[in-house]
């Protein structure tokens, strides 16, 4: 790696505390025994490490792994509650930084509660990093470090069949996905996770943006006219099946609509780098090359 980009990593990921008054005066580490967490990846890295038992409390989109929807929801990481956070008598409140209102940090602030933001994990090495940092604060180093040697073996078995694409079709793909609160489609683009598995697997993403996310309507989908549509579980549970998803508006003018190329897949799979990428990638192998890709 790059000097400057190593430095620039180091520096996007290093824990910082906001400094909120009484807030910056508390040791968030010293006891993080009843932590609010609003991040799906960092609370889907907790329970990797086997540190779920800090946690009181979390926002609406954790729901993986299933026993985490046990855990008291304080709402939309972007339309919290300042009571519902407070009421908990949390420790800590743990964010990547994606959060909101402002008013609600602010109200946290005043009653003492310390506020940890931990930047996500936006490539492999940044999300492998996350859990390290997340294995040094819960105190769960070794169960840390045996998660990423796990994961970084299911990465080498991936980057020694990528290359069998090369010469392959590059089918053109559009993933589809429908947030939690506001009821229109988005399709994903930008470098993150599911870009990147797209890449991994030879295929084209129909939405060439950096952005990370593009709103849809169906002249823009009939468009991108893309060979295969992957659907995000919310959306597509919405819908009920493949067969109906191919009748939305714009999708039954595309060659997946047509051929009912379209696929369902979690959210938290796809979304976000974490030790469930290498298994991910396989599924988005044989939904881009059925006939060819691996178990």
């Amino acid at each position: 790696m790059h000097k400057q980009t190593a430095i620039a990593t180091v520096e996007a990921l290093a824990f910082s505390l906001l400094a909120f008054g009484a807030c910056a005066k508390s040791d968030a580490h010293a006891n993080p025994n009843r932590v609010v967490s609003v991040s799906k990846q960092i609370n889907e890295f907790i329970y990797d490490i086997g540190a779920e038992d800090n946690l009181v409390g979390r926002d609406l989109t954790s729901i993986y792994p299933p026993a985490i929807t046990k855990i008291r929801s304080v709402g939309y990481h972007r339309a919290l509650s300042a009571e519902g956070i407070i009421s908990l008598r949390p420790t800590l409140f743990l964010t990547d930084g994606n959060v909101g209102p402002d008013a609600v940090l602010e109200q946290l602030k005043k009653v003492g509660i310390p506020i940890l933001v931990i930047k996500p994990g936006a490539s492999l090495d940044s999300a492998q990093l996350l859990m390290k940092q997340l294995g040094q604060h819960f105190n769960r180093e070794k169960a840390a470090d045996s998660v990423i040697a796990a994961w970084r073996i299911g990465m080498d078995s991936i980057w020694a069949d990528t290359a069998r694409w090369t010469n392959k079709p590059h089918p053109r793909v559009l993933i589809m996905h429908m947030g939690q609160i506001v009821n229109n489609y988005l399709a994903v683009g930008g470098d993150g996770a599911a870009g990147q598995m797209l890449h991994w697997a030879g295929a084209v993403n129909a939405i060439d943006s950096t952005r990370g996310m593009t709103r849809l309507n169906p002249e823009l989908i009939a468009k991108l006219s893309p060979d295969i549509i992957i659907a995000t579980d919310v959306g597509f549970d919405r819908v009920g099946s493949a067969a109906k998803f191919a009748t939305l508006p714009g999708v039954d003018l595309t060659p997946a609509g047509k051929n009912q190329r379209i696929y369902r897949i979690d959210e938290t799979e796809l979304l976000y780098f974490g030790p469930r990428t290498p298994a991910t990638y396989r599924k988005v192998e044989a939904m881009v090359h059925p006939e060819a890709a691996k178990p």
